[in-house]
This record gives C-alpha cells, sequence and structure tokens, in this order.
C-alpha cells in the first residue's frame, strides 16, 4: 500500500491594478494559500484557494496535515473522515473544514495519478461540457454603465452565463441591466452577484423593486446563506430565480437552502464545503432532488465533478489572478470541457508558490 508522506503549504499574495466592491468587502488584493501533498511513491497532488485573508497554510499545517500522513494514498474519502474527526474539537465546520477541503483536493490529484486516469474519470462524471460562467465585470461608481456593458459584451460569446456584481446604486443597476439584456447574445444568462450584500430581505425587495425588469438567469448570494427563509421570500415575491451558497462550509446550510430556501440552483464552494469527498455527496442529494449545482469559482477542481463551472477571463485579468499562475486544466472555449490529462490536470506555478520555503 502506498501512503501519504508528506504535506507542504505556501501563500501567495498578488495585488490588484484596482479596488473591488462586493457586497460589504473592498478587495484590494487576492492572497492564495495553496497545498502540495507526496505520496511515499513521489505522486504529487495539488490544491490551491482563495485564503480571504485567513492563516489557511497555517492550518493545514497545525490541524489537518498530520491526520493525512500515512493515510492510504488510493483512499482519499477514507482519509477525509480521519481528517474530519482528527480535527473535530474545533473543527466541522468554518476556517478548518476550508483545510480538509485543501488537502482532500490534493489527495485526489493522487488517487487519480496513481490510477492513471484524469479525476473525473475516477469519479464517473464524464467528460461532456460543462455549463460555463464568466466573472465578466465589477461595476463602480466611477465607471458609466455603458462602459462595463462593453466590457461585458466584448467576452460574452460562448458562454452559458456572465455574472456581473451588483453595486448600492439602483439606477446605476437599472441602466446597466436594460443595456445588457438588449444586447447580450440571446443563448448567454444573465447573472448578477449581491455577494451577501442585503442586510434582510425587506432591504432586497425594496432595491429590487427599482430595477426596473432585469431578466436575470438567476439573483446570486443576496442575504447570508442561513438566511434560508429570507431568500424564499425573495424568490417569492421578487420573481427572480436565486442562487446561494459561495463561501459555505456547513453542508445542513446548502440542504436547507434548498428545502426551506427553494433555491433555483445551488452554489457549492468545493474547498469551503470540504473538497471533493463531501462535494460528491452534497452533487448527488441536489441531483436527487432536481437543483443544479453550480461551482463557485476553482474551474480546475469543479470541471471534474460534473456541475457547473465558473471562471474569471483566462490569462491575465483585473480581478482575479489565478488563471496566471494555473498551468494546465480545463479547456475554455464557451462550455468547459475538464481535461484529459491525469489526475486534476494542473499544476501552480513554482514562482507564485514556494512550497517548503520561508
Amino acid at each position: 500500500m502506498s501512503t501519504i508522506a508528506r504535506i507542504d503549504t505556501a501563500t501567495a499574495v498578488l495585488p490588484l491594478p484596482a479596488p473591488l466592491q462586493l457586497g460589504a468587502m473592498t478587495v484590494t488584493r487576492r492572497e492564495y494559500s495553496a497545498v502540495q501533498a507526496f505520496a511515499d511513491d513521489g505522486t504529487t497532488g495539488v490544491a490551491y484557494c482563495l485564503s480571504r485573508e485567513a492563516p489557511m497554510a497555517e492550518i493545514v499545517d497545525r490541524l489537518v496535515a498530520a491526520h493525512a500522513v500515512g493515510a492510504d494514498a488510493d483512499d482519499p474519502t477514507s482519509t477525509w473522515e480521519r481528517m474530519l474527526r482528527g480535527s473535530a474539537i474545533v473543527g466541522r465546520v468554518g476556517l478548518v473544514r476550508r483545510a480538509i477541503g485543501l488537502v482532500d483536493i490534493a489527495l485526489w490529484d493522487i488517487a487519480a495519478q496513481r490510477a492513471d486516469v484524469p479525476l473525473w474519470t475516477l469519479l464517473g462524471t464524464g467528460d461532456a461540457p460543462r455549463d460555463s460562467i464568466l466573472v465578466a465585470a465589477y461595476p463602480s461608481a466611477d465607471r458609466p454603465p455603458r462602459e462595463v456593458a462593453d466590457e461585458v459584451l466584448a467576452q460574452a460569446d460562448g458562454w452559458t452565463y456572465v455574472k456581473v456584481s451588483r453595486i448600492p446604486d439602483p439606477a446605476y443597476m437599472r441602466e446597466l441591466f436594460a443595456l445588457l439584456n438588449a444586447e447580450l447574445p440571446s443563448a448567454t444568462g444573465l447573472i448578477v452577484d449581491v455577494g451577501f450584500g442585503w442586510p434582510d430581505a425587506d432591504a432586497a425587495l425594496a432595491e429590487i423593486a427599482q430595477w426596473g425588469d432585469p431578466q436575470l438567469a438567476w439573483l446570486e448570494d443576496p442575504l447570508l446563506p442561513e438566511d434560508a427563509a429570507g431568500v424564499a421570500r425573495i424568490r417569492r415575491e421578487s420573481g427572480l430565480a436565486v442562487s446561494v451558497g459561495d463561501e459555505v462550509t456547513d453542508p445542513a446550510v446548502l440542504k436547507a437552502l434548498v428545502e426551506v430556501g427553494g433555491v433555483e440552483a445551488l452554489r457549492l464552494d468545493v474547498v469551503a464545503i470540504g473538497g471533493v469527498t463531501p462535494a460528491r455527496e452534497l452533487i448527488g442529494w441536489a441531483a436527487e432532488r432536481g437543483v443544479p449545482v453550480s461551482g463557485h469559482v476553482y474551474p480546475e477542481v469543479t470541471a471534474h465533478l460534473g456541475i457547473g463551472v465558473e471562471t474569471f477571463a483566462r490569462g491575465v485579468n483585473p480581478y482575479d489572478p489565478a488563471p496566471s499562475f494555473v498551468l494546465g486544466g480545463p479547456s475554455f472555449e464557451g462550455r468547459i470541457r475538464p481535461t484529459d490529462a491525469v489526475g486534476l490536470g494542473f499544476t501552480l506555478d513554482p514562482g507564485v508558490f514556494r512550497f517548503g520555503k520561508d
């Protein structure tokens, strides 16, 4: 039996060319944490995440890695249980579950490489093209709606959906929606991401009423995800489809969003929810209820899961540097097809992530 020999971590901080406003958050830089797992036969797996300024590498090092070392390299599901139970006194949800997710993804990478197949083959999800979301633009008060609309339209062809973030200026959003609804390709849906920006359903409905008649594929993350009843009310009274789930670490919260909130699509962050192992279970649970699942970022991983895939523009873009340091991965041509390379099929730029080095 081959076993997991070592888990290394690294953190990288990359500045943004201009601040981004999403909900109540102002983002001036992107910090990423990454893990590199080694089996005793030399097979190496990787994973990365947005740290959101949390000490993810330290949590992996102090609370999670020891429970993976020595585990069967071909059985990441059992290792996930070891990691969860080994850190349960402080974990189960929250940052520790994210750290487990990072390691779990790297372990699935190893398992698929050792089986000499792409991860999607090991998971049985197939390689059919996935529905795709392009995070196309972040509006701001100093950019007129026409400029933002042109940025979106220049990228829109071929994507299943394009996404813009909401700013708390109803007149601005009304004009932006009118432009995009009139000019987007008919096959491309529009998503607006509120980023948990409204405090309650009353505030959400009051602002939505000032948007005119936007044609949205869905309204994303209008409230904190724990407010499933508020989500249901927004759906019911606005008539808009709603999707929620970004950054959620607790499976019970995601299930309540379906059972109480009635979301039209469930958002799933594969790192936050604890990795591929629990993500598979939740995807199957949602499928039994006829609810589609849409992945939150990390397209190099979610493409293997058989769900909708979200990405920023590939290469250099003003919103997220990840495409510039991920080497390999899926085919990004409109709908997204997972790679045929073994394992996850990508590596991380060693000039950005310096594993095992101060």
